[in-house]
Order: structure tokens, then C-alpha cells, then sequence
């Protein structure tokens, strides 16, 4: 039902953002909402919690759904308007010379594109549904409404009963593996977040149903970047210069800061490595990056939680479980950032590179560092503020020392500190925004003297 419904609004979002985007302040909506991919989730399960809330009684059922389209809208209106934005100009002028109505036209030129891109998506919205923690934890309200991710967690946490969770985590795995063999390792990720920035001019005269079709895109981004906008509203209170202040905060602050840097350090430098391992072989890469998905973080977690705890083996420091099970998690993601801009790099140095006989440290120096140092830095900050965004491992080994962000904000809702809970979100949201916009663009303009 969460696949359905978000594939059927992103969708429609993605087409309407399309048809208008010479609007500017459409054309900002189009470039804003790809951010809210990467933010992390309790940010926004908090802000619809709490704006949703007002109007309907928004744990269980309900709660869960709208938390997965209000999460995963964004995703696929990016992927299809991406994709949308590969139209040619000739064609749509062609439409316009053969006289054809706007369904007619429509159906001729967008909706092929469409319905292509439904069935991958679709698989991959029902993958992060079925993996899906942070929602369902907190909006579904009760085990009632729990999950296979979720029911592991409350096993081994609340039960301490490791063999229901084992149980439950090899069906789980079972499921995963089934869903990934049998439809998602057909998905094909060539537009999956990257933004081409082509621009294709659209014409077409202000008549009644473009005032009725800019009402319905506005509807939908306002129950979209609501919850962000609602999270900041509310993060302005009285409680935030007493939060600021504190202890707590300063600790989750710099736990957050180093699991981040280190874990998208490590996926970056793993994901890079593989793409010179598997250079001219992709679909071996995607295969091997993608596959990863199947061990969702509560699997990983609650295997070496096992492993660490019960069987007294492979104990290592907490922070290190939790950076490297993150930098793991957050493999794929870092892969489809990185691989196009790799591929066509080496593609078009490949010849030259071994005329000249330039191979190893040397290539990387001479030839693809100055290329793809933004997209490698991009990489980067993406895996860091989704390592950040996590909430299953650190809820396995996290510790009184040992908190982050995103679980400060969950164990100060579970008190009821409702007012320092939207004080910390809001000092997350803005700790994502300079870490994905002012440390990336000092990255990029520092002047690496690597030679």
C-alpha cells in the first residue's frame, strides 16, 4: 500500500513539476526535494507526527502509511522528473506542429517515460517500506502494528529473547532475497539521484485545468516539506538556548560528527575501490553494491549484537560497530552518487591512460582526482548525513556515553520532553544542511596537494 501510494503521488508530482517548471519557484521545489531524501528520517516522522497529528489520530495503521508516502514521494517524483527532463525539445515542438491536445500529447510523450520507470520503482519504494524502522517504531504506535524490523528490535531490546529474533531475522532474509533476485536486481540505476540539468522549454496556454493542476502539485508539496517546515516552527522554542547549553546535546553533537566523517570515509573509499575493481564490468558492481540491501541494518545489527554479546565473540569498541555498519548500510546509496560520473570519466581516459602507461596512485592523481573530486565529495557527504539519520544500530549499541542525534531526539520523545525534543530535530536539520552544503563546498574548494 506504501509503494502504491507513493509511486501513484510522486508520480503525479514528478509530471506537474515537470509541465510547470519555468516557474521559479516551482523550479525550487523540483531542486529542494531530492534533499529531503537524504535528511534523516525521524526528522521528518517527528514533523509528521506532530502536524498530521493535529488533525487525526495518526499512530497505527494510517500513521505508518502516510510516514512511508510522505517519505518516499520525494524519491520517485526526483527519479521520474529526471528522467522526464530527457524529453527533446524536437519533440515536444513536434507535438505542438502535429496539433496534439495535452492528454493526446501526454500519452505520446510522458507517459511512455512513465510507465517504464512505475515497475523499478515501485520494487524499490516496497523494499524500503519492508525495511522500513523509524516509522513504524514510532508511528505505529504498538506491536500491534509492527514489523519483521521492528519485531527483531523489540525481541532482543525489551525481550531479550535472541531466539525469536533469529527466528524472525532469517525469514526476513529469506524475503529480501527473494524480492531482490526475482525484481530488484533489474532495476537499473542510471538516473537514480542524479541531476542532469537539462532544461527543456514547455509551452502551453494558462487555461482553467493549469490553475486546477498547480493547486493539486502545491497540495502535494505542502504535505511533503510540511513536517520539515513544521519541525523548524516548532524547533524555535523556549527550551532551545537551555538544549543548546546542554551537556546531552554537546555529546550527541560530536558522537554524530565522528560517525559520520568515518563512516562516509569508509563507504566512499570501499565504493571507489570496487569501481576500479569491476571497471569494465558494471553490472558485476551494481550486483555486488545492490546485494547488500538484502542485510537491512537490523540484520547486520542484531547478527553482531549475537555475535559480540551472547557468543562473547568479535567485541570491538560500540563506535566502531556502529561507523561501520553504517558505512556499510549506506553502500548502495553512496555507489549510485559515485558510479555514472566514474564510468564516463574512465571511459573517456581509458585509451589515453594506457597509451601513456599511467596506471594505480598516478592515474587516480593525474587523471580522475581532479574530475571527480566533486562527485567524490558529494559521495561522500550523502553517506555521512545518512549515517547520520541512523537509527537501528545505534539503538543496539548505543549507550549512555555513546548517543547520537537522532537517538536523543527518540528517548527525549519517549520522556515527553516534547520542546527540547523539536530543539534538538531542528539543531539536526540545520547540522545536515552545513554538513551536506558549507563542509562540502569547503572540501571542494580546498586545494589538495596530493601530487
Amino acid at each position: 500500500m506504501s509503494a502504491l501510494l507513493s509511486v501513484i503521488t510522486g508520480s503525479l508530482f514528478a509530471y506537474l513539476l515537470y509541465t510547470y517548471k519555468n516557474y521559479l519557484f516551482i523550479k525550487f521545489i523540483a531542486q529542494t526535494q531530492s534533499i529531503l531524501f537524504v535528511l534523516p528520517t525521524i526528522i521528518t516522522v517527528f514533523g509528521i507526527l506532530s502536524f498530521y497529528g493535529n488533525f487525526f489520530d495518526i499512530y497505527g495503521l494510517t500513521g505508518i502509511l502516510i510516514g512511508h508516502v510522505v517519505l518516499n514521494t520525494p524519491i520517485v517524483s526526483h527519479i521520474i522528473y529526471q528522467t522526464l527532463n530527457n524529453i527533446s525539445p524536437s519533440e515536444k515542438l513536434l507535438s505542438r506542429q502535429m496539433g496534439l491536445g495535452k492528454f493526446s500529447s501526454f500519452l505520446a510523450s510522458e507517459w511512455p517515460i512513465i510507465k517504464k520507470n512505475i515497475p523499478s520503482l515501485f520494487v524499490l519504494v516496497t523494499f524500503i517500506c519492508f525495511v522500513s524502522f523509524t516509522p513504524v517504531l514510532i508511528l505505529g504506535g504498538s506491536p500491534k502494528y509492527s514489523t519483521l524490523e521492528v519485531s527483531i528490535y523489540y525481541s532482543v531490546i525489551f525481550s531479550n529473547d535472541f531466539s525469536t529474533a533469529l527466528n524472525l531475522l532469517i525469514f526476513q532474509l529469506i524475503i529480501c532475497t527473494v524480492i531482490y533476485f526475482v525484481f530488484f536486481k533489474n532495476f537499473k540505476s542510471e538516473n537514480f539521484l542524479i541531476d542532469e540539468h537539462r532544461q527543456v522549454k514547455t509551452y502551453f496556454h494558462f487555461k482553467i485545468h493549469n490553475f486546477l493542476e498547480l493547486v493539486i502539485l502545491l497540495l502535494i508539496a505542502t504535505c511533503i516539506f510540511m513536517p520539515i517546515i513544521f519541525i523548524i516552527i516548532k524547533g524555535l522554542n523556549f527550551k532551545i538556548i537551555s538544549t543548546i547549553q546542554s551537556l546531552y546535546l554537546l555529546e550527541s553533537l560530536y558522537n554524530t560528527f565522528i560517525i559520520c566523517l568515518f563512516s562516509g570515509i569508509i563507504s566512499t573509499v570501499l565504493v571507489y575501490n570496487l569501481l576500479i575493481l569491476t571497471k569494465k564490468r558494471t553490472k558485476i558492481s551494481e550486483s555486488l553494491v545492490y546485494s547488500l540491501i538484502i542485510l537491512s541494518p537490523a540484520i547486520m545489527a542484531v547478527g553482531y549484537y549475537i555475535f559480540s554479546y551472547k557468543l562473547n565473540i568479535l567485541q570491538f569498541p560500540n563506535i566502531m560497530i556502529v561507523i561501520v555498519l553504517n558505512a556499510f548500510f549506506v553502500l548502495p546509496f553512496t555507489y549510485n552518487y559515485l558510479a555514472p560520473s566514474f564510468f564516463k570519466i574512465t571511459k573517456e581516459n581509458e585509451d589515453i591512460s594506457n597509451s601513456l602507461n599511467i596506471y594505480g596512485l598516478s592515474r587516480f592523481i593525474t587523471i580522475e582526482w581532479p574530475r571527480l573530486k566533486n562527485s567524490l565529495i558529494t559521495a561522500f557527504c550523502v553517506s555521512s548525513i545518512l549515517s547520520a539519520s541512523d537509527l537501528v544500530v545505534i539503538s543496539f549499541f548505543g549507550t549512555n556515553s555513546l548517543s547520537t542525534l537522532t537517538q536523543t531526539i527518540y528517548r527525549l520523545m519517549g520522556s515527553y520532553r516534547i520542546d527540547e525534543a523539536y530543539s534538538v530535530s531542528l539543531i539536526l536539520l540545520i547540522y545536515c544542511f552545513l554538513y551536506f552544503f558549507a563542509f562540502g563546498k569547503l572540501l571542494e574548494k580546498i586545494k589538495w596537494n596530493i601530487h
